[in-house]
């Protein structure tokens, strides 16, 4: 009996406090503006409050059978919150920052990433907090046409007349990250010799 002792264990440890998804729940993705937190200092505090929160939000994001978008908002958390003990550790940073690569590609709210060649936004400074993951996770991106959605009035228009696409911001923030001279051409395909030229930096 002792080998299912065991595995009920287990089981029991791998249940994400219901509390934790709920809070996430209550969350909009689309958050409050481009340039202000997904959380609010009281949201956070009540995941901070609950017990093995940094491990529940760990366990959400590596769970690719999880809705999509509450992957997102649990690596936002951790990259908003003050967990610490995640940060030392490469494959976690890595699974954090799959995620927000993924949501960056999948957003309809770039301003909060950034705009190639103008500024990066507060979102992707935190995943650019993450360091060589990050850059790792962003070149998956590094062909993606899709069209970036960006609001506002300057910013749109750039944006709409440049046509900036996914691949362009993913090579925005990996070459800001390396210390590289990033300044977008007017024409996609100028832009796409750049790029391969940056996936051979």
């Amino acid at each position: 009996m002792l080998p299912i002792r065991r595995r009920l264990l287990s089981l029991e440890a791998d249940v994400i406090d219901p509390k934790l998804t709920s809070i996430l729940r209550g969350i909009s993705a689309a958050g409050p503006g481009p340039d202000a937190p997904l959380f609010s200092e009281g949201d956070m505090s009540k995941l901070e409050a609950l017990p093995s929160s940094e491990e529940g939000l760990l366990q959400l994001i590596r769970d690719s059978n999880s809705d999509q978008t509450i992957r997102f908002l649990a690596a936002e958390a951790l990259a908003e919150g003050n967990w610490s003990a995640w940060r030392s550790d490469a494959d976690k940073r890595q699974a954090l920052a799959d995620v927000l690569a993924n949501a960056l590609a999948n957003d309809r709210i770039h301003n909060r990433w950034g705009l190639p060649g103008s500024f990066i936004g507060p979102f992707g400074r935190r995943l650019l907090s993450l360091g060589a993951e990050a850059q790792t996770a962003l070149e998956a991106f590094l062909g993606d046409d899709r069209p970036l959605h960006i609001t506002g009035s300057e910013a749109a228009t750039l944006n709409s007349q440049a046509h900036y696409r996914v691949s362009d911001l993913a090579a925005w923030l990996i070459a800001t990250a390396r210390h590289i001279p990033w300044q977008p051409a007017d024409i996609p395909a100028e832009r796409d010799t750049a790029i391969a030229d940056l996936r051979r930096k």
